[in-house]
């Protein structure tokens, strides 16, 4: 009685195999395709840079020396090529005296970022404010606006690293017109960027 019992539940196994239904299109998941666009970044997505950057003065002859500085910057993608967010730079140059002229840019605006495979391609335009400090001298609130461009390489999903450089305008507007004048400062940078 026992091996009848056995036997036919082997029968009854076996039978349903040769009753299934059979996909002959299936294979195993890896191409399932289910009709949704994965992209590198999204609405709502975030990313923290971190940046080193040299420091060149474009329009002060030989009275200000080429310098260094680092940048922190915060954004969130809107969609997906579009995020807003913001800057803090801190720059250092030595003048022609060896004065120091530091400059802490503090910038908002948005980037537009295509991208092909896992390089990106940010372009930015930023406005803000920016303070000045040079041979115990402060000038503050100075109008700034930057632009810049960008190659990052995402090389792990969080994670991406590449070059930029920034075009910076920095105004000094006095009560006497002819005291007036324009800083424009070029940067070079190399940085990171955790993605979030």
């Amino acid at each position: 009685m026992k091996r009848f019992i056995s036997l036919l539940m082997a029968f009854c196994l076996c039978s349903t195999a040769i009753f299934a239904d059979v996909d002959d299109d299936y294979d195993d998941g890896n191409d399932y395709d289910d009709g949704y666009i994965y992209e590198q970044n999204g609405a709502g997505d975030k990313f923290l840079k971190i940046d080193l950057l040299g420091n060149f003065p474009l329009n002060f002859g030989k009275q200000l020396y080429p310098g260094a500085g680092a940048a922190v910057g915060y954004y969130s993608f809107i969609s997906s090529n579009i995020a807003v967010g913001g800057e803090v730079d801190i720059t250092y140059n030595l003048s022609l005296g060896l004065k120091p002229l530091i400059i802490v840019p503090i910038t908002f605006g948005a980037i537009y970022q295509p991208y092909v495979g896992k390089f990106e391609f940010p372009l930015m335009a930023e406005i803000g404010v920016a303070t000045l400090n040079s041979q115990n001298l402060n000038y503050f609130p100075a109008f700034t606006a930057k632009l810049g461009a960008g190659a990052y390489y995402r090389f792990i999903e969080g994670w991406s690293a590449g070059l930029n450089t920034n075009f910076y305008w920095i105004p000094q507007w006095c009560k006497d017109s002819k005291n007036n004048d324009n800083g424009l400062f070029a940067t070079a940078a190399i940085g990171v960027r955790y993605h979030f």
